[in-house]
């Protein structure tokens, strides 16, 4: 069959690729799923085999890659057959595409395929990544003229310190190969698209994810932003207002961050540590007369601080609203959210009321492993900064711009 993709220079290099791992690692919306998706479909073409395509949820499958899938072969004029609960797209006298999410590695088990394409896979930790890398392996056995390839792609999000960089880049065997593939390597974004990137985070993740390098934040502190003068304000609680509570569990020192949002910018005015979940709602009380949302961790809503009731539950249940993910975002993600308003200056932080905050977000640094430093005793400078980071992020999120058009995925 003739096949005729109009695909960036990037996108072409890793859809005809020879190397059996070859991975296109790129910045936001420069089309990397449109690559893997094109790379897969000529492949199964070629051989009329299985293959499979990974993401890390199943959501993200039905939202963007199945329906991928069916425009692109819809446009070459080849009926497909959607089996929803088999999540597994079959095209007659050709093959088929069974789609997985890696969320779980263990279900990746008890079928066979001639080609992979995983997508996204650095936003994983090293080891978990690692994992999800040997179970795809492992289901990429079926005889095919061609040979098996397994293709990645992906922005380089866990850096210096991920699975892409010392899969393909440090320890790179033969076989391995990148492809970069930069933000402006796509020319059917709006011309506000990555703009919107350096407007939403800050000047050194937007660098990376426009560029879509591998960069590492060893040598940097965590809030690399935060500048207690620049910061600074000297904004109190006014009586009636409303305050918004970032509040992280743990056993023997609950940290809880205050704050009030004027003009849309949050602002700290106030912190305290309590016991355990009951001395937390007791401290309340000092807010009286103000209507108070707490922003929990997310792990309250399964710890017990009795045998009745959840952490959270107690929180509302003592007449409090309280403003909770179902479970807790990703580390990274926090981080992005806070260090987007700080280097944007859309917060502050009242220094003197906060002075644990303020220390915490000077001070807190990253592991070895490029993770932010987590401490075993509580209080710690992690916890002080995971109680604001959980306001912030359910908040004040990041919000990705969108990529419009079929060559923006």
């Amino acid at each position: 069959m003739q096949i005729d993709f109009p695909l960036t220079e990037p996108q072409e290099a890793f859809a005809f690729h020879e190397s059996p791992f070859p991975a296109i690692v790129g910045g936001l919306g420069s089309g990397k799923t449109q690559a893997g998706v094109s790379r897969l479909i000529i492949r199964m073409l070629s051989h009329k085999k299985r293959v499979a395509y990974y993401m890390p949820t199943y959501d993200l499958l039905k939202l963007r890659a199945i329906p991928e899938f069916q425009r692109v072969f819809a446009e070459l004029g080849i009926t497909t057959n959607l089996n929803k609960s088999d999540y597994e797209l079959k095209i007659k006298g050709y093959g088929s595409v069974i789609f997985r999410s890696y969320d779980n590695p263990d279900r990746i088990v008890a079928y066979e395929v001639a080609d992979s394409i995983v997508d996204e896979l650095d936003t994983l930790k090293k080891e978990d990544a690692a994992k999800v890398w040997r179970k795809i392996t492992e289901r990429n056995r079926q005889r095919s003229p061609l040979g098996n390839t397994i293709g990645c792609v992906t922005t380089p999000d866990q850096g210096i310190h991920g699975f892409i960089y010392h899969k393909w880049v440090k320890t790179a065997a033969a076989g391995y190969a990148i492809i970069k593939a930069p933000t402006y390597s796509n020319p059917y974004l709006d011309d506000d698209y990555i703009p919107n990137i350096r407007a939403n985070y800050d000047p050194l993740m937007a660098e990376m994810y426009i560029e879509g390098e591998f960069v590492s934040l060893n040598d940097k502190k965590v809030y690399h932003f935060f500048d207690r003068k620049r910061h600074h304000i000297e904004r109190t609680i006014i009586q009636g207002e409303r305050l918004y509570i970032g509040l992280d569990f743990n056993v023997g020192g609950c940290c809880a961050t205050t704050w009030v949002i004027e003009n849309n910018m949050p602002i700290a005015v106030d912190e305290f540590v309590s016991h355990d979940t009951q001395d937390f709602i007791n401290n309340l009380t000092r807010y009286n007369g103000h209507r108070v949302i707490v922003y929990p961790d997310a792990s309250g809503r399964s710890n017990h601080t009795n045998a009745s009731a959840s952490d959270i539950d107690l929180i509302k249940n003592s007449g409090h609203w309280v403003d909770a993910p179902e479970s807790n975002p990703a580390i990274r993600d926090r981080v992005n959210s806070l260090n987007a308003l700080l280097a944007h200056d859309k917060i502050k932080v009242n220094c003197d009321k906060c002075p644990e905050l303020a220390t915490s977000l000077e001070t807190q640094g990253y592991t070895d492993k490029g993770e932010p430093e987590k401490f075993k005793t509580h209080p710690a400078i992690d916890d002080w900064n995971d109680c604001a980071g959980y306001f912030i992020n359910q908040r004040f999120p990041i919000k990705q711009p969108m990529a419009r058009g079929p060559r923006g995925g």
